[in-house]
């Protein structure tokens, strides 16, 4: 070898050192993150194969099915609270203005008008 291609080899060698190293952190970043997702899919593996326990889920489930009954409940008794409680607030608004009233007959307004006409 000469003397002008010494620094070029050895510039070269120092390169690939370089990128050796390089290449070296990137495979152990690698091996780190293949360990962590190794640890993981054991950790699962192992909640696999175990005995299922009582969930609180369905106990949840259960407590808005509860819930979501009782609400139908209320709801379906709405409109005939709200008649009453419309017809009360009437009654009482006609009476502070001074008029007298008296109670229609028993299911007068559970009539359609269709059967009013005929």
């Amino acid at each position: 070898m000469d003397d002008k291609t010494t620094p070029l080899i050895l510039a070269a060698l120092a390169r690939i050192e370089e990128r050796q190293a390089a290449y070296e952190v990137v495979a152990h970043r690698m091996l780190d993150t293949l360990e962590v997702h190794t640890e993981k899919l054991d950790a699962i593996l192992e909640a696999a194969t175990m005995e299922a326990g009582p969930s609180p889920v369905a106990e949840a489930l259960q407590a808005l099915v509860a819930a979501t009954e009782e609400q139908t409940k209320i709801l379906t008794h709405l409109p005939e609270v709200l008649a009453v409680t419309i017809r009360e607030e009437m009654q009482r608004e006609l009476e502070a203005e001074g008029y007298e009233t008296e109670p229609a007959e028993p299911g007068a307004f559970d009539r359609d008008d269709d059967d009013e006409r005929q």
